[in-house]
């Protein structure tokens, strides 16, 4: 028995071809092309979440209280934003799909993220060096914000945590989405993230605009308003620190949140961190082309 199944291999292994060189080189592309994708879906998503955080903020804070603390109408701000998907798995064991250093000058309504890769090493105040992705984990915004301010030097007005899942009850909220991919018609919720993050991935950006645009007209309805409101408070954990979220909104009023600048991340910090703190990341970018993300 035994020598017949030495020979039945034998003769398959006879049958099988040989690998040539390029068939594994086409193997490794493919795989490269499949985490580069990833990589997109992930700062897809995250710009997604980063424009909406920015586009939902002024919304939560109306109808204002009383009015808003002094504050300087042209002094910038950094935020702190983490995008999160607590699609699966158990909620208490989620980590950060991404950390985002967002800078917002009033006065020239511009916006600047940056992504934080999720591998960066911080060290987290009482537990030590960490992955960046783990620190959400481990103590959620506040151990986060902590390490990543030790990292830059910064000062955070305020930052969020955004449920990239959660993006779907807001679509919900709005009753669906007119998008044109390229045919124009209605989208319901889970089909209408997805193609956001699918258009996202492929660095297009278009439909963001139109999606944005759908949530500021949703809010303008008054029918559809409050709705909208529940289902962002859901998605949009807010971080605001000694600032109200009034005085966060009326310093962003006039941002215009599909404007986003995407700069790469400087793994020295270059001087950025000292041009956030100071309002001069535009100049810094100008003096600095190569960190600027194309198409952004």
């Amino acid at each position: 028995m035994d020598d017949l199944l030495r020979e039945t291999f034998a003769r398959h292994e006879e049958l099988v071809p040989v690998a040539r060189p390029e068939f594994g080189e086409s193997i490794a592309a493919g795989a490269r092309r499949v985490r580069a994708l990833r990589r997109w879906v992930v700062s897809g998503a995250t710009f997604l979440c980063c424009a909406l955080a920015l586009l939902l903020v002024p919304l939560l804070a109306t109808p204002r209280q009383g009015p808003p603390e002094a504050a300087a109408p042209g002094q910038p701000l950094n935020l702190l934003i983490i995008g999160i998907d607590r699609g699966t798995g158990e909620p208490a064991r989620v980590n950060a799909n991404a950390i985002v250093l967002v800078h917002v000058n009033p006065g020239a309504r511009t916006v600047y993220e940056v992504t934080l890769p999720r591998d960066l090493t911080l060290g987290l105040p009482g537990v030590g060096p960490q992955r960046a992705d783990g620190a959400y984990f481990l103590g959620g915004y506040r151990l986060t914000a902590e390490a990543v301010a030790a990292m830059t030097g910064l000062t955070f007005d305020g930052g969020a945590v955004v449920d990239i899942a959660g993006l779907e009850s807001v679509t919900r909220a709005m009753g669906g989405v007119d998008l044109c991919v390229p045919e124009c018609r209605r989208y319901e919720a889970g089909e209408a993230v997805a193609r956001l993050r699918q258009s996202m991935g492929s660095g297009d950006d278009r439909l963001l605009h139109q999606y944005l645009a759908a949530v500021a007209k949703a809010a303008g309805d008054p029918q559809r308003l409050p709705a909208l409101l529940t289902s962002a408070s859901e998605s949009l954990e807010l971080h605001l620190g000694l600032t109200s979220l009034p005085t966060l909104a009326a310093r962003m009023e006039g941002v215009d949140a599909s404007k986003v600048t995407g700069i790469k991340f400087p793994a020295g910090g270059d001087g950025l961190y000292e041009a956030m703190r100071d309002g001069r990341v535009g100049a810094w970018l100008t003096a600095h082309p190569q960190y600027q993300v194309a198409g952004s």
